[in-house]
């Protein structure tokens, strides 16, 4: 499941629907959380002390992201953190190795790189280090254990193209499992020109029935909305604003 985000900026209800999804979830018997804006400090923390922790800027200090995660620790879940190494570029790509570097080091030869963190190739590299990172927990539990994967926008999705491939894509490609895919963004004002207004006013009478946000499976998607093979199930909303 995705929320949205640009930058900072980010919607807020894709968060909050995220967090009322959590006991459906756990009724299900999802007991894990694996979210992309997760470092392993935070999440090593938040599992041991079962409060999120403090956090100065970012996704995890924003208070909606908060909650979502604290209502997960809330019902005893454990969180995930599966970004990729940034460091493990430098070593597989230039030989070069920090793990017995200063902070202050790791952070120059970082910035040094600066231009390549910008390309597709580093870029579809992240998305299936993500992917191979979430297999790898997979792979450490009892067969078919449930997990929840909390990621941003487009990320997810199960449609592999001829130039970026997302990390649902890669997912699916290395572990043989298809995820059941959700998507939010639909509706979201990412930008203005693209909105589709005409789709909300066909459905907002509907949408308001349900507070304003509702979902339907990809497989009865309205006629005006395009349907692909990259996710299950989709939501609409009136609340779709980035703030």
């Amino acid at each position: 499941m995705n929320e949205a985000h640009s930058g900072l900026k980010r919607c807020i209800r894709t968060r909050q629907i995220g967090q009322r999804i959590l006991p459906v979830a756990h009724q299900a018997g999802a007991r894990h959380l694996a979210i992309e804006a997760l470092n392993p400090t935070f999440a090593e923390q938040a599992n041991h002390t079962r409060v999120v922790p403090d956090y100065e800027a970012g996704y995890l200090s924003q208070v909606e992201m908060r909650s979502f995660i604290q209502a997960a620790l809330d019902l005893g879940w454990t969180l995930i953190a599966y970004e990729f190494d940034r460091f493990k570029w430098l070593f597989e790509k230039h030989g070069i190795d920090l793990s017995s570097s200063d902070e202050t080091e790791r952070h120059h030869r970082w910035q040094e790189f600066q231009p390549e963190f910008m390309t597709l190739e580093f870029t579809n590299w992240r998305e299936e280090q993500q992917a191979l990172n979430i297999i790898r927990v997979l792979q450490s539990w009892p067969q078919n254990t449930p997990l929840l994967v909390w990621c941003g926008n487009s990320h997810h999705s199960k449609d592999g193209g001829d130039e970026w491939i997302p990390m649902g894509y890669q997912f699916k490609k290395h572990s043989n499992i298809d995820p059941f895919v959700i998507d939010q963004v639909s509706t979201v004002k990412f930008n203005q020109n693209e909105f589709p207004a005409k789709l909300l006013e066909e459905f907002s009478d509907e949408l308001l029935k349900f507070g304003g946000t509702a979902g339907f499976l990809a497989e009865d998607a309205p006629y005006m909305l395009d349907s692909d093979n990259s996710d299950d199930a989709k939501l609409l909303s009136l609340h779709n604003e980035l703030e």
